[in-house]
């Protein structure tokens, strides 16, 4: 416990609390029982599992630690009369790739404006402005950078020091920044460049995601390429001194990455790295609102794998499954060629492609895949929205799925488009 002392204790007005990553409370200052007991009626055992799990606000709590347990910054705030407290769980990193933990941070942004600022929460020590667990720069009342600490330093790709802070966000914050300089409090969302997004936060090789021959290697390009979307968050201090600003940096780039790996689990396929049902159901109610808005052409294939289940039992299943991936890849360069993207893993041996043509039009290249396909046998049914006037993504489903059985009992290897 000495060592979280040392850290912690230094920081008069810092209210902080450590948990591993198994949940337990391993410290906790005085200050932040002090205000914990008071808002949230927690004892702060340290050893005990943390937060209690009592109230809804707890389970809140919990989620903003597995999400900080993932490397993942996150806060949440919480409303007492005139102050808004903000809770922020950042990751802990011990050694240099696991998190080891969780450190908290409780600060408050008084609603009222006549209220008195928060006190200095650290002197003029550059070790101790390293030992808060944020990206953080120290600014005078005109933004000028006086110091940076080691994460902010580390992340940025220009040296910080000496230059002042509205060089580096987009104009159209400029007034918005030097709002909370002045007031030395709260917090405002910008995007700022010269500085990494991620960085000392998370680690992009993680991303497992995806299957390996799919994976988006364009992510974290992009993410580190462009400005980084971030949320500043100013508090006072006594630095030199002078009253002055801590200027601390919340990655928010960071949460949209995450919703968008959550998005792609939920909407792709893992192992054929392409839309999964979810996905693309999706994609038809979005393309027949546009379709029908704009009166476009919108088709439909469904394509069912004929002797799939004879392929698992002849060649096994990971043979099968091999040559039904290289099924979708066949069909991933082709609809590519065409201008088309939209494909999808129905279930089992179903595939289903969305197409901005007409239903003949879908049926050349429904053919011209199959022919393309010399291991597996397949029938396909074709949907054209201007054909059969349905009233919904359902409907629009089933005239293709119907299509495809009809082809099927016809004797398969075929396409049939819907009446």
């Amino acid at each position: 416990m000495n060592e979280w002392t040392k850290i912690l204790d230094c920081c008069p007005g810092l209210l902080c609390c450590v948990i591993n990553a198994k949940g337990k409370l391993l410290y906790a200052s005085l200050g932040y029982k002090n205000i914990a007991a008071r808002l949230f009626g927690h004892t702060c055992k340290e050893g005990g599992n943390y937060p209690p799990m009592i109230t809804d606000f707890d389970k809140t709590l919990h989620d903003v630690l597995m999400l900080a347990c993932l490397g993942k910054p996150s806060a949440i705030e919480f409303t007492e009369h005139d102050k808004i407290w903000e809770i922020t769980a950042s990751p802990l990193r011990v050694s240099a790739k696991n998190v080891d933990g969780v450190v908290i941070k409780i600060s408050s942004e008084n609603k009222n404006p006549a209220a008195k600022n928060l006190p200095p929460v650290i002197q003029s020590n550059p070790e101790i402005l390293d030992s808060v667990p944020f990206r953080a720069c120290v600014v005078d009342s005109h933004g000028g950078i006086l110091a940076v600490n080691k994460f902010l330093s580390s992340s940025a790709k220009t040296n910080l020091t000496g230059k002042n802070i509205i060089e580096f966000i987009n104009h159209d914050t400029n007034s918005g920044l030097l709002g909370i300089i002045n007031k030395s409090s709260g917090c405002i969302e910008c995007k700022i460049h010269d500085i990494e997004a991620g960085k000392n936060f998370y680690d992009f090789s993680n991303e497992i995601y995806l299957d390996e021959e799919y994976n988006d290697s364009n992510t974290a390009d992009l993410i580190k390429n462009k400005d980084v979307d971030v949320r500043l968050h100013a508090s006072p201090i006594k630095w030199n001194g002078k009253d002055c600003v801590m200027i601390t940096f919340e990655d928010i780039s960071e949460l949209q990455n995450t919703n968008e790996q959550l998005r792609r689990i939920l909407t792709f396929d893992n192992y054929n790295g392409i839309l999964n049902r979810r996905g693309m159901e999706h994609a038809i109610i979005h393309k027949l609102s546009e379709a029908i808005k704009n009166t476009e052409h919108l088709s439909l294939i469904m394509i069912n794998i004929d002797n799939f289940s004879s392929l698992n039992e002849t060649r096994g299943y990971s043979n099968a499954n091999r040559i039904l991936r290289g099924f979708v890849n066949i069909m991933k360069k082709y609809l590519s060629e065409h201008g088309q993207n939209i494909i999808s893993h129905w279930g089992g041996d179903e595939f289903m492609i969305l197409l901005n043509c007409s239903g003949a039009a879908a049926v050349v290249l429904a053919n011209e895949i199959r022919e393309k396909t010399t291991t597996l046998k397949i029938s396909a049914g074709v949907a054209d929205l201007s054909i059969g006037g349905y009233s919904g993504m359902n409907d629009f489903i089933a005239a293709a799925y119907d299509a495809m059985i009809e082809a099927k009992v016809s004797g398969g290897e075929r396409t049939i488009l819907s009446k």
